[in-house]
């Protein structure tokens, strides 16, 4: 497993709040500096700083390597897999995504710079050596997964781009004839006023294959940012049609540790593993933990509805 840490820095001062940058010429970590006092300075969001609509995050990301040998218990590797490096990533880098596509993983995940957050790919065989494979798609845009197959000869992505014109956050499809160039952008599904994702909705889990279609694990949001998980049925040989939509989340904070944390009301989920008719299902809980669940499968397909989408 792939592992996002974030690191905050440790102040004594409680009137000041840094916010950690990689220096792309030396990579040395520095920091922005600022006072809770400035009237400026938008402290509302504990993983953000605002200036001006100018961003920082109170956090900078890596990725460690968590292993296990019963899927449950897991044990984190003491030095860093992968580290943020370019300009790209001077904020750090966010929530992996694998998808394994004849023998070769590929990774995907949200680099956070000055410039925006755009999604990059790495590509791996073992795990030790990566290869950068560079940004696959430019700002705002993040929330991406691999379909881990071709369909009728292209690989298939699902992309969240943000509008700032229409200020939403909603799901898209592309297709790649390599996995580098995408294009054949099409809308795929909407926020929904009044639901459970009101606010936002982006791909967590790389789609599985089921006999019914493509199963897509997506998580959403209501504007006031509680986060749950919903499901998606795609169409096997045309996956931009849609045949059922969660009406309700399949999963949504319920829990102290969910409810509880650094952000609170969060679940949100970027893997997981289908063995035996069960979806092993690894999520993040309020931006502090990570934790575990199972879901029958047949219960997810069984909820979903064909319109409302």
């Amino acid at each position: 497993m792939l592992v996002r840490v974030a690191e905050r820095p440790i102040l004594d001062d409680d009137n000041i709040v840094l916010a950690p940058y990689i220096e792309a010429e030396n990579g040395e970590i520095k920091y922005y500096e600022f006072n809770k006092n400035d009237p400026k300075v938008n402290f509302s969001d504990s993983r953000v700083i605002y200036v001006n609509d100018v961003m920082y995050l109170t956090s900078i990301s890596h990725f460690r390597i968590a292993r296990s040998k019963d899927g449950v218990n897991f044990y984190i590797d003491d030095k860093p897999t992968i580290f943020p490096e370019d300009k790209l990533e001077e904020y750090g880098i966010e929530d992996p995504r694998i998808t394994l596509i004849d023998g070769v993983y590929y990774i995907t995940y949200s680099a956070v710079s000055s410039q925006g957050i755009c999604t990059c790919l790495i590509k791996t065989h073992d795990f030790v050596n990566f290869e950068r494979l560079g940004a696959i798609f430019c700002p705002d845009n993040k929330d991406v997964v691999i379909f881990p197959e071709k369909i009728n000869g292209k690989y298939y992505a699902l992309h969240r781009p943000s509008s700032g014109s229409r200020k939403r956050n909603d799901i898209w499809m592309a297709d790649s004839p390599d996995l580098i160039s995408w294009g054949s952008h099409r809308f795929l599904i909407g926020v929904r006023n009044g639901k459970w994702d009101s606010g936002r909705v982006g791909g967590s889990l790389v789609p599985f294959k089921t006999d019914k279609g493509w199963l897509e694990i997506y998580h959403g949001a209501t504007v006031d940012h509680r986060y749950c998980l919903g499901a998606l049925l795609l169409d096997l040989n045309e996956p931009w049609k849609i045949i059922g939509r969660s009406e309700n989340p399949i999963m949504e904070p319920e829990t102290t540790y969910e409810k509880q944390g650094f952000f609170g009301n969060v679940i949100f989920s970027c893997g997981g593993l289908l063995e035996n008719g069960i979806l092993k299902l690894y999520y993040g809980a309020s931006d502090m933990y990570v934790a575990y669940a199972e879901l029958q499968v047949n219960d997810i397909l069984s909820s979903l509805v064909k319109d409302g989408y």
